[in-house]
């Protein structure tokens, strides 16, 4: 017998995954193979063309925890959307083979990554951007929580907020995530990191954040994973990867920098001229101490002679 399990599955694996009833089934293939043709039709339409009713669509809903049809079926033509139109024929797990020149190696490279911020930037909303910009902004500072590779990207996010006196902790020791996440003020805001949305410890982490009344902002995968149900605002990555069936995490180191860059962005861009200002005037009194360059491209408008 087959069960809904609670680890990332896209909504057209778990639909192949539940167990549902002989009714239901009917219904499910035919969604499966219509695809993006059910839009305009209605619930009868479907039970019509299935042998069915109405209601048996609104059960697979709740089944699948949608408040309703209409729910289930805009998710499920969103991912339908996306799956169609933004997975290229770089395959984002072995996006090169063994007799690959290096020439070829470094351009498919390029194209993956590009492809993989392209994919990202197609899934961002104004409403969600705009939603995790003011959580932040209305926020004393920013946790940060990741773990393994996550963990170590995301520090240049906290590098760039901390020029223009933006507070982001993030927690170095995954053994004391708990621990910090009991800590955090009340009037600070969270981010979890989590491409599969299914970490144990992350997903512990916004449970106690939350019951600490902290919002938090979830950047995870496209599909139904704890973590997005758990969080308050999602930011959706390219979901291209495997978990472990790959090269290297490409793609998805590439949608999470990404994605904080237009974060960061957006919070310098709420005070453009004050937080350039500051960012010039610092990083002049650091720099000016010991680098200079002969290269025009790159020389400041003020360096003297060397």
């Amino acid at each position: 017998m087959k069960h809904e399990r609670r680890v990332q599955m896209l909504i057209r694996e778990r639909l192949e995954n539940f167990d549902f009833s002989n009714s239901e089934q009917k219904i499910v293939a035919y969604i499966l193979e219509k695809k993006a043709a059910i839009q305009e039709m209605t619930t009868k339409e479907i039970a019509e063309a299935t042998y069915t009713s109405p209601s048996t669509l609104v059960r697979i809903a709740h089944k699948m925890n949608f408040s309703g049809w209409s729910d289930l079926k805009e998710a499920f033509l969103k991912e339908e959307e996306y799956l169609q139109k933004h997975f290229s024929e770089i395959n984002a797990n072995l996006p090169f083979q063994r007799n690959d020149t290096i020439m070829s190696i470094a351009s498919k490279i390029a194209a993956l990554e590009k492809e993989s911020i392209d994919d990202t930037l197609s899934l961002i909303t104004h409403d969600d951007l705009q939603k995790a910009i003011q959580i932040i902004r209305k926020s004393s500072y920013t946790s940060l929580f990741a773990v393994s590779n996550n963990l170590l990207i995301t520090q240049e996010f906290q590098h760039n907020m901390s020029r223009i006196k933006k507070r982001v902790d993030i927690c170095l020791l995954q053994g004391e995530t708990i621990f910090k996440a009991h800590l955090a003020d009340s009037s600070s805001c969270a981010i979890i990191v989590s491409y599969s949305g299914e970490t144990g410890i992350l997903n512990q982490t916004i449970k106690i954040l939350k019951g600490n009344n902290i919002p938090v902002i979830a950047i995870t995968n496209i599909g139904d994973n704890t973590t997005a149900r758990l969080a308050d605002c999602v930011l959706k990555i390219c979901t291209r990867e495997k978990l472990y069936s790959k090269i290297a995490t490409f793609s998805t180191d590439s949608a999470i920098v990404y994605l904080l860059d237009v974060l960061y962005s957006c919070i310098f861009a709420l005070d453009y001229d004050a937080n350039l200002q500051l960012r010039i005037s610092t990083s002049k009194m650091i720099e000016s101490s010991g680098r200079f360059s002969t290269l025009a491209i790159i020389k400041e408008e003020d360096q003297g002679p060397r």
